[in-house]
């Protein structure tokens, strides 16, 4: 069934109007984009497919969160993925509501590692999106639906 959520940069750009950073546990996604790996057919025809998202890393971050950060509101997003794409499915990512630098910003980078710097696993990964980034992307998003 469909399921209507914010996309990240929508999530960045409208709703926290700031900074944002967010946790993606789809390991293609993460190997094509966080690790550069190149997008070979087998890899190519993974892209996208919810199965490749590792429920057992997603599920581990939530308790984390429950565990040390219950205050900190938790909002599924979509990925980041090309303007020209209108539907996708959700893979399983999560939006972190606080700040760059705060106290859950700091254990994130501790525990998937720095989104400035090279990620740790593929099956978890720390993702940031500035807000300027977040703005444009979502502008060019809302044209494109608009030239439909």
């Amino acid at each position: 069934m469909p399921k209507a959520m914010y996309v990240i940069e929508q999530y960045a750009a409208t709703v926290r109007k700031k900074d944002t950073f967010w946790m993606v546990f789809n390991r293609i996604y993460n190997n094509i984009h966080a690790f550069k790996l190149e997008a070979i057919d087998e890899i190519r025809d993974k892209y996208l497919q919810s199965n490749e998202t590792d429920e057992n890393a997603r599920e581990e971050f939530l308790t984390f969160m429950r565990d040390y950060f219950p205050e900190v509101a938790l909002v599924e997003v979509g990925d980041l993925v090309s303007t020209d794409m209108i539907v996708w499915p959700y893979l399983g990512s999560i939006a972190i509501d606080a700040d760059v630098g705060s106290d859950v910003y700091i254990a994130l980078c501790e525990k998937y590692g720095d989104p400035y710097q090279d990620p740790i696993a593929n099956h978890s990964c720390l993702w940031l999106m500035p807000l300027d980034d977040a703005l444009a992307l979502w502008k060019e998003r809302e044209q494109s639906w608009k030239n439909l």
